[in-house]
């Protein structure tokens, strides 16, 4: 089974839509989401409609903790605040509801999926983790294989012996082992941060047991030009550049 991971759509809908095309053409099966399908960019609605109507399940990120609980507004920067507090008004009733059912995790086929960290974290950052955290919890991982998104950068960390093994991942296949855990950072769809302007997600054959990270090219400027038109911070505009 091919199953592709994304994350972080950011309110991206031109670049979603490169990317289920893409996901498509891969033949892949099965699809989860990470969260953080809104803020930053002008189409969260829309994002929203496509994930329903491709029946993808997603989890909470902490752009939707926000929303559905305004609470959490403070753990963002001022730019990001202004940001989610101007989605919050291209969101549909039923789309704020939507939001506020999402679960923290989910699981299937000996995989996790959590926006930030697991076990189920939307706002714990994978480089915040300290070495001893993380050799704990590859050690204690339900699951093989651990989806995160979040840092919106391409990571496979493993054990390596007593040590943590990290690996920063490009446009590649990497084979797995089949004997190890993994926590993976599948990048982000609508707003990569690694410098380039490609959506990025990954692909996991569970038969081949490899990882397949793909770059999807999209019409950039129309996003950027619909995140000047919605009155959104022009930074966000820039940061797809």
């Amino acid at each position: 089974m091919k199953i592709a991971v994304i994350s972080d759509i950011h309110g991206n809908a031109a670049a979603f839509r490169e990317v289920l095309r893409d996901m498509e053409e891969a033949g892949a099966s099965a699809i989860y989401c990470l969260g953080d399908n809104i803020g930053y960019g002008p189409e969260p609605e829309e994002v929203i409609e496509l994930l329903r109507k491709h029946d993808i399940p997603s989890i909470i990120g902490n752009h939707e903790l926000a929303i559905s609980r305004p609470e959490f507004l403070e753990w963002f920067n001022p730019i990001a605040r202004v940001s989610l507090e101007k989605t919050r008004l291209l969101l549909s009733s039923e789309t704020l509801d939507y939001i506020g059912e999402l679960p923290f995790f989910l699981t299937e086929n000996n995989c996790r999926f959590v926006h930030g960290f697991p076990p189920d974290s939307a706002t714990e950052y994978l480089f915040e983790v300290p070495r001893e955290k993380l050799l704990s919890t590859l050690d204690h991982l339900q699951e093989q294989l651990c989806f995160i998104g979040h840092t919106h950068e391409l990571l496979l960390v493993s054990r390596n012996g007593g040590d943590i093994f990290k690996r920063p991942l490009k446009q590649e296949t990497v084979i797995l082992d089949p004997g190890n855990r993994y926590i993976i950072n599948v990048g982000s769809v609508g707003q990569p941060r690694d410098g380039t302007n490609f959506a990025k997600y990954v692909i996991f054959d569970d038969n081949a047991f490899e990882l397949e990270i793909r770059f999807v090219a999209y019409n950039v400027t129309e996003t950027i030009d619909k995140i000047f038109q919605a009155g959104l911070p022009e930074q966000h505009a820039w940061r797809l550049i």
